[in-house]
């Protein structure tokens, strides 16, 4: 077996004995820390045109992001 094989049997064991609530939150975790790897390799865009040289604030599109896992995690773990 491979390691990532063995480490895959290994967090199967342990997630044997965990109740589905604890399951769902898990999973929620999971997705969040995958889309917080995704995240890091981002793009700088640079902007052409009329927009050229503005400088544009993206922060209301992280908060409506952040927001949105929020929910997520809630419904989750209000079961």
């Amino acid at each position: 077996m491979t390691k990532s094989m063995i480490t895959k049997h290994d967090i199967y064991d342990k997630l044997a004995g965990v109740s589905e609530r604890d399951l769902q939150a898990i999973a929620v975790f999971i997705d969040f820390v995958r889309h917080q790897k995704k995240s890091q390799g981002k793009k700088l865009i640079k902007l052409e045109g009329v927009l050229k040289d503005y400088d544009i604030d993206f922060s209301a599109l992280k908060d409506f992001k952040d927001q949105s896992w929020r929910h997520l995690e809630r419904e989750f773990t209000d079961g």
